[in-house]
Formats: C-alpha cells, sequence, structure tokens
C-alpha cells in the first residue's frame, strides 16, 4: 500500500529525519573532492559528468496532436516550441576515456553511464525556485533507467568513502557484508546496476555502447510530479539510432566526440530526432512511496506504465567546436523547473543542494574561493 499519498507533492515523499545531516556531509565531501581532484583551486570541473563530448542547440516541440491527460505544465499547448540547449557527457566523476580498459591495462575495455543534460529556455509559469532568474526547464538524463544508489544514505557513505579514500570507492562495497538486511540489499542492487552499466553485451547491459551519443536512449531515472495526481519519469529516445560494431573505434578515447562531431558536422545533412517521451503513472494504492519515490534504484515497469511521446527534439546540422566554452558555463538543475514537474525523492532532493556547491565552485575565482570546510 501507498504511504502518504495525496495529490499534494509535499505528501508523496518520506524524509528521513537525519537527511538534512546527510546531504550536508555529502556537500562537505563533494567539496573535499573536487579540491583534491583539482589542486584546491579553480577552475574546478563538475563533480560528475566533467567530461563534455559537446553541446548543440536544439529545438523542443511539443506534440500537435497530445491527449488532454499529458497537456501538463511544460506541455500544457500542443505544438508549443522552445529552444533548447543540449549537454553530452560521460557520467564518471574524472575526465577520463570514454571506454577505459577495465579492468586497467588489462586491453579489455569497459562501456560507462552516459548524460544528456537538456535546457528549454521561454518557459513561462510558477517555478519550483521563484528566485532563481531562469525561464527554463531542465531534464537530467542518463543511458539507463535507474540510478546506481538508491538514496541519499548510501549516496552520503559513498561520498565520504571517494573522500577519504583518495578517489577510491572500493569500501563502499563492504556494505555487501553488512549484517543490516535493508543495506546489504541496497549494495547488492547497487553492484547488479553498475555490472549492468559497464557490460559491453546483451543481455546484461541496459544498451549496447553507442556508436555516438546520438544513439542512445537516456531516463531521468528519478521521478517527478507530472501535476495534480500523476508522477512521472521522462525519457529522450532517438527515432533512428545507427547500430553497428565500434571495431577499433572504442580505443579512441575521446571517441564520442569524434561521432557527434562527424554526424552534426554534414552541412545539408539529416536533422536528429529524439522522441520526447513521459511514463505516467497515478497516485494511488499501487504506488509505494518507499520504493517507487524514494527508492532511485527501482524499476518501473514500462509494460504496466508505458512511456508515450509528447514532444520532439530536433537537432539540426552544425559545429559543436562552436560553442565549447558556452557548453561548460551551463549550469542544470532538476530545480531548474516548473512547479507542475517538481523532483520528487531523496536523491532528487540531494541534488538541489550538491549541485549549487558545484555551481558556486566552478563560478569562484581564484581570489574568493571560499576555504575548505575540511
Amino acid at each position: 500500500m501507498a504511504t502518504g499519498t495525496s495529490s499534494a507533492s509535499t505528501q508523496l515523499e518520506n524524509v528521513a529525519s537525519e537527511e538534512a545531516e546527510q546531504i550536508a556531509s555529502i556537500v562537505k565531501a563533494t567539496e573535499a573532492q573536487l579540491r583534491f581532484r583539482y589542486g584546491n583551486k579553480p577552475p574546478f570541473l563538475r563533480g560528475v559528468h566533467p567530461k563534455a563530448h559537446g553541446c548543440v542547440e536544439a529545438t523542443f516541440t511539443v506534440m500537435e496532436k497530445l491527449g488532454e491527460k499529458y497537456r501538463v505544465g511544460l506541455f500544457a499547448q500542443p505544438g508549443r516550441q522552445y529552444r533548447a540547449d543540449i549537454r553530452f557527457s560521460n557520467a564518471a566523476p574524472l575526465v577520463t576515456p570514454d571506454s577505459p580498459e577495465d579492468p586497467p591495462q588489462s586491453g579489455k575495455r569497459g562501456h560507462g553511464s552516459r548524460g544528456m543534460a537538456v535546457k528549454l529556455h521561454g518557459v513561462g509559469g510558477k517555478r519550483l525556485v521563484p528566485d532563481d532568474g531562469e525561464d527554463t526547464q531542465d531534464f537530467l538524463m542518463i543511458n539507463q533507467p535507474v540510478f546506481a544508489f538508491a538514496n541519499v544514505e548510501d549516496y552520503e557513505v559513498l561520498s565520504r568513502v571517494v573522500a577519504e579514500d583518495k578517489e577510491d570507492p572500493r569500501r563502499f562495497f563492504g556494505r555487501l557484508a553488512s549484517t543490516n538486511e535493508k543495506v546489504r540489499t541496497r549494495a547488492e542492487v547497487t553492484k547488479k546496476i553498475i555490472d549492468r552499466i559497464k557490460s559491453l553485451s546483451l543481455p546484461d547491459a541496459f544498451a549496447a555502447p553507442p556508436l555516438s551519443p546520438l544513439d542512445n536512449r537516456y531516463f531521468t531515472a528519478a521521478p517527478f510530479l507530472f501535476g495534480e495526481g500523476h508522477v512521472a519519469k521522462f525519457s529522450a529516445n532517438p527515432a533512428a539510432p545507427v547500430e553497428g560494431e565500434l571495431g577499433d573505434a572504442i580505443a579512441e578515447k575521446d571517441y564520442l566526440r569524434a561521432a557527434l562531431n562527424k554526424r552534426l558536422a554534414v552541412t545539408g545533412g539529416d536533422d536528429i530526432v529524439f522522441y520526447f517521451e513521459v511514463q505516467r503513472r497515478p497516485i494511488d494504492a499501487n504506488l509505494n512511496i518507499d520504493d517507487d519515490i524514494e527508492n532511485a534504484c527501482t524499476f518501473w515497469d514500462e509494460k504496466k506504465y508505458p512511456f508515450e511521446k509528447v514532444a520532439m527534439i530536433t537537432i539540426r546540422p552544425q559545429d559543436i567546436n562552436a560553442r565549447e566554452e558556452a557548453c561548460e558555463r551551463l549550469e542544470f538543475s532538476p530545480w531548474h523547473g516548473l512547479v507542475e514537474h517538481r523532483p520528487l525523492g531523496s536523491i532528487n532532493r540531494m541534488r538541489r543542494t550538491v549541485y549549487e556547491k558545484s555551481w558556486e565552485l566552478r563560478r569562484c575565482p581564484v581570489s574568493t574561493a571560499p576555504a575548505s570546510s575540511g
């Protein structure tokens, strides 16, 4: 049974009493990680997704024939167009080869998690953060339908381990031997998800290694409000993905950027289209808040709750190198947006504060960089 289910978004979440303290610990660890990585002085890169394959300009068009039940918030006006910036990236916390050797010096290539961050401009309506100075709606997506870490509790442990052990996460997986059944089960799920992300072969992998960032399907993974009475997850699904063997290209450290540039640099070439989809489900007795909202590792069954097309993303041919500097100035957050699409769950609540700390460090000149908190 659902607990605390209601059309009010604040009643769709179970916030642990220790969450604020855990998020503060994550912020502290994030700053320590960034200062360790970048020599304790700017410029700092993003805490995650620091390696961009490139940014593109696009058009986001709400479907002309959109059912009434989907006309919510951003999608209220069928046919409405928004200008969009999109950043494609690796999800790894460090700038490394796109498919590094795994294990190191083994000659075997590993797969990785990829990102597609979409920022729509000219979005009117009541905002989640009224004083954010934005007229945007951001969607931050990865190329698998779930996150590897369930909640703030787990992510706080990982953040501390990575900060204390100089980027080595292995001690986190000591939780596989935990006597706490819930902790041990979550650690087992995390390991399975990471193994599926790294896998180069189907059906174990979430997706085969893409020929380019334009050939992945991407997901928000965490849930969002979808107006009154419904919650949702979002996906960007390529209309015509190119498939094939990577061959020796996978050994090139920046093969995804090269492929993105090649696909878009053809003057007069075809537009690239993604269908933007929503996986909508009602707030009812079948919605379990702890599992379906608070646990970001939980799959929502696509057979029971199918993704439906609500918009199209169109990327025209362009020079991705022309926007490299502007690309790195972009700041994305699931909290840049409308109240109708409020982020839900502890991972989304954490992202608001942690991303703000990341922006603060990235903006900060050397002379005014805040002192390390430890």
